[in-house]
This record gives structure tokens, C-alpha cells and sequence, in this order.
């Protein structure tokens, strides 16, 4: 699997995180108190792909983008938000905030990522 493929299975992973909940959570989370990272880390490896961000408060939050089976795509953040939207829900669980401000975040970055991809 080369960058370009890799590049484009993360991106739709983390549109499909918006489009599950962008009626409800997204907009309001992107426009209520802005998240500040003093981190953000992308990895894009043959074996799996991940967004990693850190912020101010000192949450970590992770975007995970797997190619095997074993470990699937997935989600997770330290915050106390997150622990009771979604690990104690599972499927039926919310993402919190941070998540969503990794992710808009990233999305402001992925035009600059996937043009820099084309030089190489």
C-alpha cells in the first residue's frame, strides 16, 4: 500500500466520524470553546496510520487507522467526557470534543499534506 492510499483510507475514516455526527455534536463542538494542542503528531506506516494530539489540559487523543483485521479502526481520549460517552456505550457512544477538534485540525492540514505527498 503506498502514501497516497494510506493518506486517502485516513481521510475517509475521519469523515465518516463527522458524517455519523455531524447533526448533533460536530458544529457544535468546533464552535463551543476551542481545544488547544501542544501536540499533533500524523504517522501514515504501511501497517496502520494515526493522529495523535495533546492538549493544553493535558488529554491525549488518538485517531486510529488500521489495515488488519486484528486492530480495527478506532477512537480514544483521556478525558472523563469521553470515558462516559463512548467506552461504557460502545457503539451507541458519542465522541467527545477533543476528538472532534483533532479532527478539524487535521482537515485543515490535509490539503497541505496530500499536496507536499504529490512533490515527493
Amino acid at each position: 500500500m503506498n502514501k497516497q492510499e494510506i493518506i486517502q483510507s485516513l481521510n475517509q475514516f475521519v469523515d465518516q466520524i463527522v458524517e455519523e455526527h455531524k447533526k448533533d455534536l460536530a458544529q457544535r463542538y468546533v464552535r463551543s470553546k476551542k481545544v488547544q494542542f501542544i501536540k499533533t503528531v500524523i504517522a501514515f506506516e504501511p501497517a496502520y496510520s494515526y493522529i495523535y494530539g495533546k492538549t493544553a489540559t493535558g488529554n491525549t487523543v488518538k485517531i486510529y487507522d488500521r489495515m488488519c483485521d486484528r486492530h480495527p479502526q478506532r477512537i480514544e481520549c483521556s478525558c472523563k467526557d469521553y470515558d462516559k460517552r463512548m467506552k461504557f456505550k460502545g457503539k451507541n457512544g458519542r465522541p467527545c470534543k477533543h476528538i472532534f477538534a483533532l479532527i478539524d485540525r487535521y482537515q485543515t492540514k490535509r490539503t497541505h499534506i496530500t499536496n507536499n505527498l504529490k512533490g515527493e
